[in-house]
């Protein structure tokens, strides 16, 4: 019992002593709405970062709904555009059939305030697919950030 009462005031001493600082930060998310038919074969989506003046880490990704794509195999990429125009695949991924509740989806850690592409190919034999869902980009900022 004299151990126990001796653990708990140790306990209490530790927890009134310790010093932990809170961190505060926000996620701020620029995204764009986007529902269409896709009855091309590739469908693009230029993703400026131009909300991020101050370099904050960025996240891009995407969140889809896919129907009527059964027995249709659509693949899609997340890249960034270089300054000379050229497209670096961040990811790339195939998604195989419906896919409902914006289970679709992709998040990858991007390049602060630089252009990005989002690149949606459908493999030969598919008809039209529909998509629904939300792509952009997610930014770690913190919360103190005064906004002169």
């Amino acid at each position: 019992m004299k151990r126990l009462i001796i653990v708990v005031a140790l306990t209490l001493l530790l927890a009134w002593n310790l010093s932990v600082q809170q961190a505060y930060a926000k996620i701020t998310r620029d995204e764009e709405k986007v529902s269409f038919t896709m009855s091309e074969d590739v469908k693009g989506f230029f993703m400026a970062d131009d909300t991020n003046s101050n370099y904050y880490p960025t996240r891009l990704g995407y969140r889809f709904t896919i129907f009527d794509a059964v027995g249709c195999t659509l693949n899609i990429k997340l890249q960034r555009i270089t300054l000379d125009g050229y497209r670096v695949t961040l990811s790339e991924k195939e998604f195989k059939g419906n896919h409902f509740d914006f289970s679709a989806r992709d998040m990858v850690s991007g390049t602060p305030n630089r252009n990005h592409y989002l690149e949606i190919t459908k493999k030969p034999g598919c008809g039209d697919v529909k998509i629904k869902g939300v792509y952009g980009f997610e930014h770690d900022e913190p919360d103190d950030y005064s906004f002169d």
